[in-house]
């Protein structure tokens, strides 16, 4: 049986053979458009897609195997797999933590402006990569580093872990490859028919081997899943990417897209158990160098034209898990809703923490957990 290997993302694509680097590089900044703009030409994304799967495989074969970031989310997993499905008979998908064994051993990814930490194939926390204070206390005594091809400043941050006791081994293409093998080998066949299908189209099947989804389409909604070890000392969360932003979210709560009714377009994350209790997020993009102060201003413009009584406290310079916000209240007749408004790099960011009023406390830890890690994912 032929079977390749094709890592993608997070900022190229590597297989057997080479595709055209600028058009890699458009594909990968535009995964989550539409057309993509290559060469002063635009073309359709899945055309893009497929070309350089044909052009990274070389020819059809049986089976790709592609390697994904583990904090990708599925739409950007399902393009990747339709271009594979034009070269292969089946795709199977995994994700990077996933290839990790040592369940002593945490799994750190690298990107551009954040840090991705798992264990077990589970993410277990998102840190801004100047927070070195915060990564240090996620990750135990050893790790395997993942160092993508494209991401820059990886060297310093290897150097302070390894300052700090931790033992670093690197997952570059070789151990990749060897990880990939070992979960391929024949003995794990048997193990790998039980492993639920994450995506069906055309003639193939793209199996997620592994329970680890970002956020897997759901019949009306999102639905954001992650297998959580029992012993887990605080609420399960998990990575949910959603248009430019990420964030982590209780792995049990239903996410949903509210695009009609008052208030804006936003991502909606409910406890199963009380739909008083939920997390919203918003994310809309900002004029170029409009600072935090500008911000603040145009929030105070705007709540002022709402009902007196509706948004109250509102402080334009406040601070939470050590980031600068602007924070006020929403009053509805049976919730409140705490906002914190932040920006990262181009991306205005807004998280609610919605409680019944007097009980918004009991969401405390989410929230942060939520705020800390909230972020532009490119």
């Amino acid at each position: 049986m032929t079977e390749i290997v094709v890592e993608v993302g997070p900022t190229t694509v590597r297989g057997p053979n080479q595709a055209e680097p600028e058009m890699v590089s458009a594909a990968v900044d535009g995964i989550d458009d539409e057309l993509i703009l290559i060469d002063d030409r635009v073309e359709p994304a899945t055309e893009v897609w497929r070309r350089i799967m044909q052009d990274v495989v070389g020819g059809s074969v049986e089976t790709v195997v592609v390697v994904c970031p583990t904090w990708w989310p599925s739409s950007r997993v399902e393009r990747v797999c339709g271009a594979a499905e034009t070269v292969a008979n089946d795709v199977v998908v995994l994700r990077r933590a996933e290839l990790l064994s040592d369940p002593q051993m945490s799994f750190v990814e690298l990107a551009p402006e954040f840090v991705v930490v798992s264990s077990r194939g589970v993410i277990v926390d998102v840190v801004r990569r100047d927070d070195t204070d915060a990564l240090l206390a996620r990750i135990p005594t050893s790790a395997v580093v993942d160092v993508p091809e494209g991401v820059e400043g990886t060297r310093p941050l290897i150097k302070l872990l390894r300052a700090n006791g931790i033992d670093v081994t690197i997952a570059d293409r070789g151990w990749v490859g060897r990880s990939v093998e070992a979960i391929r080998s024949p003995e794990d066949a048997g193990d790998r028919k039980t492993r639920p299908s994450a995506m069906r189209s055309g003639r193939a099947t793209a199996t997620l081997a592994g329970t680890l989804l970002s956020a897997a389409v759901m019949c009306g909604g999102l639905v954001a899943r992650q297998h959580v070890p029992a012993a887990a000392a605080e609420p399960p969360m998990t990575l949910l990417v959603e248009g430019r932003v990420g964030v982590m979210v209780p792995a049990q709560w239903v996410v949903q897209r509210i695009t009609s009714g008052p208030g804006s377009a936003r991502v909606q994350v409910v406890s199963p158990n009380d739909a008083t209790v939920a997390l919203h997020i918003t994310q809309s993009t900002l004029a170029p160098q409009q600072a935090h102060e500008q911000v603040a201003d145009s929030l105070r413009d705007a709540l002022a034209q709402e009902p007196d009584g509706v948004f109250v406290d509102f402080n334009p310079s406040d601070r939470r898990v050590d980031r600068a916000v602007v924070t006020y209240r929403e009053v509805r007749r049976d919730h409140e809703i705490a906002w914190f408004v932040l920006i990262d790099r181009s991306l205005r960011i807004a998280i609610g923490c919605q409680g019944a009023p007097g009980h918004e406390e009991a969401l405390h830890q989410i929230c942060d957990r939520a705020l800390g890690s909230a972020h532009a994912v490119f």
